[in-house]
């Protein structure tokens, strides 16, 4: 088997044509372009296999003109000419529209022996997010036992994050179960902004990856060989330097 080296993004947060602005400073939300045109000038691609955006790529899919700030995402990462598997998250628009932008769907996808899972979960009014698990049994009908299975998702699942405002998956227990079951090698997810280093639980690993859009603007480089992984954060803003000032 080929390895498999995944440049991974999440929560850019990128509002720029769209007509709104963020309550939250810390979020340059007018950054998105640039934040990735430097990650992809800061990496050598043509070592790269894959990109996976996370979810929130905008701050607020409700906006007037929220579409053309996705598609202008798209454009830029597009030019790397590397596939793109995109997991919309809370504060993206209609997650269909996302992924026909993106030209990706959810469930399973194939990269180089690699089996890609993607799951788009739904939200109520208050933020929380739950899976159907009857589609998450349909999306692994079609998984066999043999090769490498990574799951992908926007929020966190393991471990638990103690906070009023609801980042873990309302049925995380039920999916942990189902991932240890089904052999999951890891799981993936963004939307917990600070990022959680790879968590064993029954032989699962967990990765939660931090926020692009804030300070130091973090991005990860996950690399894969057989079933060994490692991931590795890195910062745009390193200490003394304080170059992006927008």
């Amino acid at each position: 088997m080929r390895g498999l080296n995944i440049l991974i993004l999440t929560d850019i947060h990128y509002m720029s044509r769209a007509n709104h602005l963020c309550p939250k400073e810390e979020r340059k939300t007018r950054l998105g372009l640039e934040l990735i045109e430097r990650v992809l000038n800061s990496v050598d691609i043509s070592d790269i296999d894959l990109i996976l955006l996370l979810g929130d790529l905008v701050d607020n899919g409700d906006a007037p003109g929220v579409k053309e700030d996705i598609m202008d995402l798209y454009s830029v990462l597009k030019s790397t000419g590397k596939p793109i598997i995109v997991t919309p998250g809370n504060h993206d628009p209609d997650p269909q529209l996302v992924l026909d932008i993106f030209n990706d769907y959810e469930g399973l996808h194939d990269i180089n022996g690699y089996q890609i899972v993607s799951f788009v979960d739904e939200y109520n009014e208050k933020d929380e997010a739950k899976r159907c698990m009857a589609k998450m049994e349909s999306v692994f009908s079609q998984v066999d036992a043999i090769r490498p299975i990574i799951a992908l998702q926007h929020n966190p699942i393991y471990p638990h994050i103690d906070r009023v405002y609801p980042y873990n998956l309302k049925n995380a227990d039920d999916i942990t179960k189902f991932y240890m079951e089904k052999e999951v090698l890891l799981s993936i997810s963004g939307h917990a902004h600070w990022g959680i280093a790879t968590t064993l639980k029954d032989d699962v690993g967990y990765l939660t990856c931090p926020a692009l859009c804030e300070r130091p603007y973090k991005y990860t480089v996950l690399s894969l060989k057989g079933k060994e992984y490692n991931a590795i954060e890195y910062k745009l803003i390193l200490e003394g330097n304080d170059e992006i000032r927008k």
